[in-house]
Order: C-alpha cells, then sequence, then structure tokens
C-alpha cells in the first residue's frame, strides 16, 4: 500500500497522478488490442474460415507495443525519482510552473484516454488508428513531463542545497560515474556482471581496486570483476540518456535535428557532445566460416548508447541486451572497436541500426573503419593500429574524413 502523499508536496501528487493515468492507458491499450485480435478471427470466420482451423493473429512489432507506455511512465519515475534524490523535499513541492506544466500533461492525456473509450466503439477509425493514438498521446505525455522535471532540477540547484546522504538511496548518491575516471577521456570500461568465468581480449587490463588507479591514453577496454554501484534490479535502460533510451524503445524515431543539421552532433535533452560526422557511418568486416561480411555501423546506433554528460560515455546496447556484462566506452572509437572485436554476426542481424554491405571482396580483411556516404574511394583514409604497420602521410583534403583500422590479432599455430 503506498503511503499517503504530503499534500504540501504538489509536484510529487502530480506525478502520482500522471502515473496512475499511463497505467489506465496501457489497460485501455491492452483491452483494444485484445478486441482487434478477437475482431479479426470474426473477419475470417464471417468469410468461411472452418472453425477446425487454429487461427494465430501475428502482431506487428513495427507497429509497436504497450511497452512504449510502460517505458514512458519509466522516464517520469526516474526523472522524478533523480530530482528528489538530488534536492529532496524541496523538489516534491515543486514550483508554479512545473505544477502548471504537469497538470496540463494530466489534461491532455487524460482527455485522449476518456475519448478513446467512450467514442472510439461508435468511431469509424480502425482499432489500430486508435492504439496509434494512445501510443502517440502516451509518448508526448512522457517526454514534455521529464522536460518539466528537469527544467525544475535547473531551477531548483542553485537555490537548495543538496539533500542530505541520509535521504538519498546507495545506488545513486553520487554524480560521478559508476566507473573508474581516468584523465584520458579516450579510456573505456567495461563492467562485468557475469556468475560465468569471464573470458578477457587480449591486452585487457584488469583493475585492482585497492591499488592507485594508473594513466591511461590509449582507447582499449578496461574490465573488472566484482560488485558494481548498479543495483541488480537496475534495468539497462536507466543507466543511458533519457534521449537513447527512447531512440532504443522507438526503433522508427528519426534523430534530432541536432544531430543530423549541424557540423557538431549533439544530444538534444542532455546537451553533451556525441563527437560524430553527420553523414558517415562506420564500417566493420567480419569473417563469416571463410566468408568475409561487412556491416555499417550508422551513427543512431552510437546515439542511442550515449549516457549522460560530457564524461558519461557510450553503453553498448547489445551487451545490455544480453544481461550479462555491461561495457562503458569513453568515446566513439572505443566503442566501435569493442563492438567488433567482442560480437558476432548474429547480434549484427538482429541490430536495426547495423546494415550489411553487400559487395564484393578482392581481399580478405577482418577489419574495422568508417566510410563517407558519398562512396568516394578518394575519401577514405586509415589509420593502422597493427604492429609493424607505419603511418602513410595524405593529402589535406583526405584528412576531414577520420577513419580507423584495426588488425586482428595474431593467433600462433
Amino acid at each position: 500500500m503506498v503511503a499517503p502523499v504530503d499534500p504540501a508536496n504538489v509536484v510529487q501528487s502530480l506525478v502520482y497522478t500522471l502515473l496512475d493515468v499511463f497505467d489506465a492507458t496501457r489497460d485501455l491499450y491492452n483491452t483494444l488490442r485484445n478486441k482487434e485480435k478477437r475482431d479479426y478471427e470474426s473477419s475470417l470466420r464471417s468469410k468461411g474460415y472452418p472453425d477446425s482451423r487454429r487461427i494465430e493473429y501475428v502482431d506487428d512489432e513495427d507497429f509497436g507495443s504497450d511497452e512504449g507506455i510502460v517505458m514512458d511512465k519509466a522516464a517520469v519515475t526516474r526523472q522524478f525519482d533523480n530530482g528528489l534524490q538530488e534536492l529532496g523535499s524541496q523538489f516534491s513541492v515543486g514550483d508554479v510552473v512545473s505544477q502548471t506544466g504537469l497538470q496540463a500533461q494530466i489534461i491532455t492525456l487524460q482527455s485522449v484516454l476518456v475519448t478513446t473509450f467512450l467514442y472510439g466503439p461508435t468511431s469509424r477509425d480502425p482499432i489500430s488508428h486508435q492504439l496509434a493514438g494512445l501510443l502517440a498521446a502516451s509518448r508526448a505525455a512522457g517526454t514534455a513531463s521529464v522536460d518539466v522535471l528537469s527544467e525544475q532540477h535547473r531551477r531548483q540547484a542553485p537555490v537548495f542545497p543538496p539533500a542530505p546522504r541520509s535521504t538519498r538511496s546507495h545506488s545513486v548518491s553520487q554524480k560521478a560515474p559508476p566507473y573508474p575516471v581516468t584523465s584520458a577521456s579516450s579510456a573505456s570500461t567495461a563492467l562485468v556482471k557475469s556468475k560465468a568465468p569471464t573470458l578477457y581480449a587480449a591486452q585487457t587490463t584488469i583493475l585492482d581496486l585497492s591499488r592507485p588507479k594508473t594513466q591511461r591514453t590509449d582507447t582499449e577496454s578496461t574490465s573488472f570483476s566484482g560488485p558494481t554501484s548498479y543495483g541488480a534490479d537496475t534495468t539497462p535502460r536507466d543507466r543511458y540518456c533519457l534521449y537513447a533510451a527512447d531512440l532504443q524503445r522507438h526503433p522508427n524515431q528519426s534523430l534530432a535535428p541536432s544531430i543530423t543539421n549541424t557540423s557538431a552532433p549533439y544530444c538534444p535533452h542532455c546537451t553533451r557532445d556525441l563527437n560524430l560526422s553527420p553523414g558517415k557511418s562506420w564500417e566493420i568486416s567480419k569473417d563469416d566460416e571463410g566468408v568475409e561480411r561487412t556491416f555499417r555501423i550508422q551513427n543512431r546506433f552510437v546515439v542511442k548508447c550515449h549516457r549522460d554528460g560530457a564524461d558519461g560515455g557510450y553503453m553498448c546496447v547489445l551487451c545490455s541486451r544480453s544481461d550479462i556484462t555491461e561495457t562503458v566506452c569513453g568515446d566513439v572509437r572505443a566503442l566501435i572497436r569493442h563492438v567488433w572485436m567482442d560480437h558476432h554476426i548474429g547480434e549484427f542481424e538482429l541490430e536495426e541500426d547495423i546494415v550489411e554491405k553487400i559487395e564484393k571482396v578482392d581481399r580478405r580483411r577482418d577489419s574495422a573503419l568508417s566510410y563517407t556516404e558519398s562512396g568516394r574511394r578518394g575519401d577514405r583514409r586509415s589509420l593502422s593500429l597493427g604492429p609493424g604497420r607505419s603511418r602513410r602521410r595524405l593529402p589535406d583534403y583526405q584528412r576531414e574524413v577520420e577513419v580507423l583500422e584495426v588488425k586482428s590479432p595474431r593467433r600462433d599455430g
């Protein structure tokens, strides 16, 4: 049973009300979804489909599911909890701006909910249209409410001191990232929480947490075992920037103009620099039983891996899905290298933002590199990180394109 809310905590009451509306929206969504299935079956029966034949209704995954509503609710909950843990009871009270904004979102979502419930059965619109309306309304309310709470946090942060340590949970009591911080911004960290023995890649450094931190200047992965500051019940989505999590749960969502229409792409939510080049992607080649297959890692994949803050790094979504390891990379190169070295072709085929490039290959290679989508060979340059390779001086016009080529480690025998 939920404890009653102090009447003075207006924002907290409004957030709880909004969460209840999300639950009601999800219930109506599932009710309409089940009705759509029954209507589909009745339609087939009326057309002479025999009763002895079993009818299977296949959900269209591209259309969406109630998971979107669940994640909208989770995003609002997370934003409110973060503010409460940082600012204490003052955040629960809020101010007039945030109170008005949350009330507007509650009214808007309730309006769509009531209209669909009352007039949906007699409407000429198909059920699929009503379902899409509920998902769109939920997403709009969730996004706007997160923005309202985020802006309130910014307004109150300079005014109120941080909440006492005793009122905050242990797992989120500090703003520092839950991985070793080094002076090199390009270092990457892999958080391993598997119960099974872990196989470490070549040149991996295992950190003993009892020793002083060492300075790093490369982009190799750093792995360590043992408990982390992440709780066992924390979902991977809670570890990403809210915009990155939004891209993960909406596969058809396009990138924001702040990423595609500027020379220095940045996140529209956390405003961190994403270190990407618009119009380019990364190419990796993997050997598949003697056949070389090439995949392109789109910028969208990198964006949905990023975390809050300039030093938040990039957390691999492929690792998060496995629920075995968590890998945080310090920069984009480290993320691409990790994906190429530590993940297999089967995972690439299931990732919508990693597409296979079909081409005639004249020679075998197993490398990771980037390319310009214009397709001009003259736009490509490479920087070899393998042993025994020297760097080649390139014309100035080729230096605008950043390319990384990594050779596979040699195997004895």
